[in-house]
């Protein structure tokens, strides 16, 4: 009993001291964490200002001791923080994470002044091996320095603070970069020049031209550090290899291009051969000795050329394709002295099948020949060449001028069928001109020979071939300024031009002087009707009529561009000109009148006086029949319909109207022999216009009264049964054209 009275009593006192002394301990932890709070945040504001450039931070000096106080310090209050309330342990963890970010962000800058540091031992490293020259050395320390550069500069970007960042990498990452920049084409050359040289070792040469081609390309744009001795290192290389063309392409058609792996120092058109009659004129080499500049005769569209150089073939296929011109076809040809024309003729024999007999080609001053039947020929005119015609009797001539410089002007070409060395038949072609491309210069009191306005360039009488450009270009009139089409418009033939010319820039084309010449006119019965799609006619030959330029001479064309023919206009100013019209069809004729005595003009398009032609009959399609059955035709209307004008092929080329004169009659008969004739507003009889035809028709009150003129009796007077209509006269088409009957032009049931 004492006992359990002893415990009770000292179990209280025990209680009573802990109860007294707990208060007291709390209020000392929480003032040692205040202190420690104060700690940390004092070691975690000087290690932020040692690591920015705004305190002590130099972008050299790494601040361990401050990185390491603030780590010890925070290590103090974590350390103390089981000893406090929860609620003052959230509130101090808080109060952390200030200096824990400086602290991250002072180990990004601790590990930045590492990296930096070994950066600038590479860049040393590099630095020393460039004064060593030695170049493998070079290389190789210069790859291990952008490698380490390219590692390390993730790390020197990681620091906080832009500032901050700068003065770090400045410190080892410019002069870095400057080194690299500076080595670069000479480690990149000095890699190219060994790795060609290994490509030599093994035979593998292209590979090996490729290699020197990168080098020289950046030896050629760039000032390199050991220059020469990487020139001489490539060039080593070169002298190995093999002289190749690498590439190759067409100028145009009298330039070719080649590149060769390496560099020459001279060349000769000798030094080329080539085939299909393909001749090589004139070379050149660049400055780098690289390219050459073929300058060749005229190379023909479609046709394929072999180049051999040294041990090098290169094959040119040139683009396009040359299609005959067959003597017969008078269209005039209007070229450049830089282009062919293909020309064939077809000879037969008397039962029709294709000649064998000997042909001679006369080539006129000025062209030359390329090829005949395909095979090269280079005769230059004024000559004759003998040939046999292919197995169908043609023989086709390829040709252009003779000189690129010297124009070629009415030039035509004969080719005589020959037998017993005797001509026998001549086929010539029309006329054929090349004109010289004009360079930039003056244009002085020249000329005009010829304009073509629809591709805008005229020719004067030289042979001078001038441009004229839609926009950009000077155009004036007899002093005057006009637009480009206005000039157009005036220019004409026999003008006198002055200016300044340029092909590729500004020209200025001033008509010093007018050739003042009356216009071609066609008659006005000529002219077309509005509403008709042209002229109509029904036959098979048209004759031309009008008014030009007395003396001149008046060429005639057809559906653009075939030629008829020409006529002279009389000294009073009247010209006539009589040609075949097509049957069932539309024609198209176009005039142009020029002084008397020079060359067919070609056929351009513009410029022209035209004539569409529709020829065919004015003729009936259907009549109507009548609504009653009564034979008598005075209770009738009967519709007579006009046929359209058709094509050979049935397409419809035009609709003619009907027009019906005052007088018009229609003459009927039957079977029998009895004939009326119907006239337009006598006995009240109508013959009235409706669309694509007319109609006959009665105003009588007694249906049975007579009417009609009774031409012929017949057997009874009377007209019965079908009606066969005999004529119709006073209805005319537009143009006058008489309506044409035919046998089954017949009223039934009336």
């Amino acid at each position: 009993m004492v006992k359990s009275i002893k415990t009770a009593v000292s179990s209280v006192i025990a209680l009573s001291i802990f109860v007294a002394t707990a208060p007291t301990q709390q209020g000392n932890a929480a003032i040692n964490m205040e202190q420690l709070m104060v700690d940390v945040q004092n070691a975690g504001n000087v290690l932020k200002w040692a690591i920015s450039v705004e305190g002590s931070a130099d972008g050299i000096t790494q601040p361990w001791e401050q990185f390491n106080n603030a780590k010890m310090a925070i290590a103090k209050v974590e350390g103390a923080l089981n000893a406090v309330s929860f609620s003052d342990k959230l509130k101090y963890e808080a109060q952390l994470m200030d200096t824990k970010v400086q602290i991250q962000r002072a180990q990004a800058y601790l590990d930045a002044i590492t990296a930096s540091t070994k950066i600038d031992a590479k860049t040393k490293a590099l630095s020393k091996a460039v004064y060593s020259n030695n170049l493998d050395q070079v290389e190789k320390t210069y790859h291990e320095m952008t490698a380490e550069f390219r590692k390390q500069t993730i790390l020197l970007d990681r620091v906080y603070g832009q500032s901050t960042r700068d003065r770090i990498r400045n410190v080892v990452k410019g002069p870095a970069e400057k080194l690299i920049v500076e080595l670069k084409n000479d480690v990149t050359v000095h890699m190219l020049a060994k790795s060609a040289e290994a490509e030599v070792r093994r035979g593998n040469y292209s590979e090996a031209a490729k290699k020197v081609y990168e080098a020289q390309a950046i030896l050629n744009t760039n000032a390199l550090k050991w220059e020469n001795a990487l020139q001489n290192r490539v060039n080593g290389v070169n002298v190995s290899l093999p002289l190749e063309i690498v590439s190759s392409s067409i100028i145009n058609n009298t330039t070719f291009s080649i590149k060769l792996n390496r560099p020459i120092s001279s060349i000769k058109p000798t030094e080329f051969t080539t085939d299909n009659g393909l001749a090589v004129t004139n070379t050149s080499l660049s400055k780098d000795g690289l390219t050459i500049t073929l300058t060749t005769s005229i190379q023909v569209p479609g046709s394929i050329y072999t180049l051999k150089y040294k041990t090098n073939t290169v094959r040119f296929n040139i683009p396009g394709s040359i299609v005959p011109i067959y003597v017969g076809d008078k269209t005039i040809q209007h070229k450049e002295t830089s282009e062919v024309v293909a020309l064939a003729a077809i000879f037969k024999e008397s039962n029709g099948k294709p000649s064998k007999a000997t042909i001679r080609v006369d080539i006129p001053t000025g062209l030359k020949l390329v090829s005949i039947n395909g095979a090269a020929n280079n005769t230059v005119g004024a000559k004759s060449v003998n040939v046999a015609p292919d197995g169908n009797g043609i023989v086709t001539i390829v040709f252009t001028a003779k000189e690129l410089n010297s124009a070629a002007l009415d030039k035509s070409i004969s080719f005589n069928k020959m037998e017993k060395n005797k001509v026998v038949e001549t086929q010539t072609s029309s006329s054929m001109n090349f004109y010289v491309a004009a360079k930039a210069g003056s244009i002085s009191k020249k000329t005009v020979h010829f304009i073509d306005s629809k591709n805008n360039y005229f020719v004067t009488t030289d042979g001078l071939k001038y441009k004229m450009k839609s926009s950009g270009d000077n155009y004036r009139n007899e002093g005057t300024i006009v637009s480009f089409d206005s000039f157009k418009a005036a220019l004409d033939r026999e003008d006198v031009v002055n200016g300044t010319y340029s092909p590729s820039s500004v020209s200025s084309f001033n008509i010093s002087s007018n050739k003042v010449v009356a216009k071609i006119n066609l008659d006005s019965k000529f002219s077309t009707i509005p509403g008709t799609a042209g002229y109509r006619m029904d036959g098979n030959k048209i004759e031309l009529f009008g008014t030009g330029q007395p003396s001149y001479e008046v060429y005639f064309f057809k559906n653009a561009g075939n030629f008829l023919g020409k006529t002279k206009v009389g000294s009073n100013g009247i010209w006539k000109f009589t040609t075949d019209s097509e049957q069932s069809a539309i024609t198209d004729y176009s005039m142009v009148q020029q002084t008397a005595g020079i060359a067919i003009p070609a056929y351009v398009g513009w410029g022209l006086t035209t004539l569409r032609v529709i020829e065919g009959p004015f003729e009936l399609a259907t009549i109507s029949e009548g609504t009653s059955d009564d034979n008598n035709i005075s209770n009738e209307v009967i519709t007579f319909s006009i046929a359209p004008i058709k094509h050979k092929n049935g397409s419809v080329l035009a609709q003619d109207q009907a027009y019906v004169s005052e007088q018009a009659s229609i003459t009927i008969s039957d079977s029998d022999g009895t004939k009326v004739k119907y006239t337009n507003n006598q006995r009240e009889t109508y013959i009235n216009t409706v669309k694509n035809g007319f109609t006959l028709s009665f105003g009588l009150k007694d249906k049975n009264k007579n009417v009609g003129s009774i031409i012929d009796k017949g057997k009874d007077g009377k007209i019965t049964g079908t009606l066969n209509v005999v004529s119709v006269e006073g209805v005319t088409n537009e143009y006058g054209l008489k309506l044409k009957i035919n046998s089954h032009d017949q009223i039934k049931r009336y």
